[in-house]
């Protein structure tokens, strides 16, 4: 009797425990809880950046200015279709010119890239901030054993010697400094002395050229001895044609007297 009467009461009492546990949240509201911990958390960040900026406003510029940069470089990195296009772009602006005009460095650099190029030995990396194109040494379809074994591959020492071009900020600098002067054949100079064969900017844009380069444009204004003197040497140089013709018609006719 007393038994049964202390397990009803232990049941009981476990009842009223389990009917006290509170309900289990939703996903949905520990979802909210977590976005507004996680945003408050981004805000309480946000506020100790400003306040940092106002306390340091030199090093957040130099921090905001180097962020900023990197982003740059990484958005104007160049593809791999941007370096065909520039390479295309230099082989179509050096057949336009002469074969003796042509610099020899920028031809023999732009035919070895053609030549690496039908061979599918080209290989383009984007390392983010910059792009590198680079000799392989098979193409990439190949399937000897040279190529496909690990071991036999280039070592990383050889990697910088086989660099061919660095595209930093939508550009290629390589292929742009070989083709500079392109138009230019150092060959054609090599019979000048030293001191000739360079040119400085000063003498090509000289205030000398440049008044000169802007004198042939304008009309010619002759005085009025000038014309008397053109006039006069026309007279003289009609007056001897004249004579010229009188005297070959004399000719011709005692030639035609002694026939006779």
């Amino acid at each position: 009797m007393a038994a049964a009467a202390l397990k009803r009461l232990w049941s009981r009492s476990r009842r009223e425990q389990g009917n006290a546990v509170p309900a289990k949240p939703s996903v949905w509201t520990r979802l909210g809880a977590w976005a507004r911990a996680l945003l408050r958390d981004y805000a309480e960040a946000c506020g100790d950046a400003a306040a940092a900026t106002r306390a340091r406003p030199v090093r957040a510029a130099v921090y905001l200015g180097l962020l900023g940069g990197a982003a740059a470089c990484f958005a104007l990195a160049p593809s791999e279709e941007a370096f065909e296009e520039a390479l295309l772009d230099a082989s179509g602006s050096l057949l336009l010119l002469a074969p003796a005009t042509r610099n020899r460095d920028s031809e023999a650099f732009l035919q070895r890239l053609l030549w690496l190029r039908g061979r599918g030995r080209l290989r383009h990396v984007n390392l983010g901030l910059c792009s590198l194109v680079y000799e392989a040494p098979y193409d990439a379809q190949a399937s000897l054993y040279q190529a496909r074994c690990r071991y036999l591959q280039p070592r990383w020492a050889e990697f910088p010697d086989r660099i061919l071009d660095v595209g930093f900020v939508g550009r290629w600098w390589v292929l742009g400094t070989r083709m500079h002067d392109c138009d230019i054949n150092d060959d054609e100079f090599l019979h000048l002395p030293a001191h000739l064969r360079v040119v400085g900017p000063h003498q090509l844009r000289s205030e000398a050229n440049e008044r000169l380069f802007d004198e042939k444009y304008q009309p010619v204004v002759l005085t009025d001895d000038q014309v008397d003197q053109a006039l006069w040497e026309e007279q003289i140089l009609q007056k001897k044609k004249k004579d010229k013709l009188a005297l070959s018609q004399a000719e011709s006719l005692v030639q035609s007297e002694s026939l006779r």
